[in-house]
């Protein structure tokens, strides 16, 4: 079992009131049901389980006319007592049943007292393409990412990394990020990789999820016709992760910008992609340009390296660069950054470009990522002089740094993180005035 930072939130949750009942959403096989398993074994006397996705399940539990009714029905499935203190309610596949997504509200204003957390994998593509609604106000929301770094570290048995490090620890925790640029953070891919340190079985396991992911998505294409878009953007984006794409020709298609789009919009439904937005300005609040091509973010580099066909010989050299921004970009996602955007200016200014911004309060966050060694920071540097408030980040290979620079008659402050520790970035910018 993995340690997941989610589960402090899961906590935090527990001991709230009054207590909505949690929806927890992530993409497939990101590790939902045995992060819940674990959080309701540890932490409650009883686990009180149904899966939506089995027949039995769905057949017995949908026809529930209230949230009596449908408590009723689960302690006779169980043959168990709900005791609100010490139980904890798991619904998993939600997406399965209207009716009982729809009851949740009802969990909410009848019974606050129980404690009980819903899981979906595809509950974003189900509720876009069938007009169903989650009652707003009444449930608390949480999301699950394939596992960080810092996750990985844990899983592997090794303990986290300080802030500053001697030369020594900084190239050995270089090495541990290294493999796990390649395996990624899919709980299945870790947990082969964690017992036989061999990519051999890592890449059978993203090959089956690959697999898996097809077989979902196309189970929502309003049409036959759309399967191909969304089975062109499965096999090819991939290929494109952390680099700015567009809809038009996309994988070397003919297909129309439109099917792309929308094709795009189902499968960033089900968590799978992000597509970053292009600013062009750092006024707040931070307002993307939609007519701009954007960024692509797959929902894991192991995934991306398996598609690429990338060996751990390339992971590091020529084909670092995008890799590292999507290293970067996931990571951000799974730290709750949702709003996050990447800085261009326009063309009739000239060519600059900063690889992500995000707003964190008042205070705009820009950041480059460096997978070589060059130390030329020319778009950086041109953002700071439209907006000196800008907080300025470097992510690469060095070590922690606070650095000074002098160009064009200007000074700079550059932070410099190390990409093992971007896992830390919130508590490293807390810092920074």
């Amino acid at each position: 079992m993995f340690t997941r930072t989610l589960e402090k939130e899961l906590i935090n949750w527990q001991k709230s009131s009054p207590r909505k009942p949690l929806v927890l959403r992530g993409a497939r096989q990101v590790g939902k049901t045995s992060l819940i398993r674990q959080f309701g074994t540890l932490h409650y006397k009883q686990l009180l389980e149904i899966n939506l996705e089995k027949k039995d399940d769905l057949a017995y539990f949908n026809s529930s006319l209230s949230v009596e009714d449908f408590l009723d029905r689960l302690q006779n499935y169980h043959h168990a007592q709900i005791n609100p203190v010490n139980t904890l309610i798991f619904i998993d596949e939600i997406q399965e049943s209207q009716n009982i997504l729809e009851l949740l509200r009802f969990f909410y204003e009848l019974r606050p007292d129980l404690h009980v957390i819903v899981a979906g994998s595809l509950l974003e593509a189900k509720i876009k393409s069938s007009h169903w609604s989650l009652p707003v106000g009444r449930i608390t929301n949480r999301y699950l990412y394939p596992l960080t770094f810092f996750e990985y570290l844990l899983a592997m048995g090794h303990p986290l990394p300080p802030q500053t490090l001697s030369p020594a620890k900084h190239e050995f925790y270089s090495i541990i990020f290294r493999d796990y640029l390649l395996v990624g953070g899919m709980p299945e891919a870790v947990d082969v990789f964690t017992r036989t340190h061999k990519y051999l079985g890592v890449k059978t396991a993203l090959e089956d999820l690959q697999i898996t992911f097809l077989d979902d998505i196309c189970k929502y294409a309003r049409h036959i016709d759309q399967q191909k878009y969304l089975e062109l953007i499965l096999f090819e984006g991939p290929k494109s992760a952390g680099a700015v794409f567009r809809y038009d020709g996309f994988g070397g298609s003919t297909y129309k910008s439109r099917e792309i789009s929308a094709g795009f919009s189902t499968i960033e439904n089900a968590l799978l992609l992000h597509q970053v937005k292009s600013l062009n300005s750092t006024v707040l609040p931070l307002t993307p340009k939609l007519n701009r091509p954007k960024k692509l973010l797959w929902l894991d580099m192991g995934i991306v390296n398996h598609v690429s066909n990338v060996s751990k010989e390339l992971v590091t050299t020529t084909y670092q660069g995008k890799l590292m921004e999507q290293y970067v970009g996931q990571t951000l996602i799974a730290l709750g950054i949702k709003e996050l955007f990447f800085w261009a200016r326009d063309r009739d200014e000239g060519s600059a470009e900063v690889d992500f911004c995000f707003q964190l309060g008042g205070r705009v966050f820009a950041i480059e990522v460096k997978s070589g060694n060059s130390h030329q920071f020319k778009s950086l540097f041109s953002l700071a002089n439209i907006d000196s408030s800008v907080t300025l980040i470097r992510i690469s290979w060095d070590r922690f740094s606070l650095e000074s620079h002098h160009h064009n008659g200007r000074d700079y402050q550059i932070l410099s993180i190390p990409f093992y520790l971007v896992d830390r970035l919130f508590k490293i910018i807390s810092k920074v005035e």
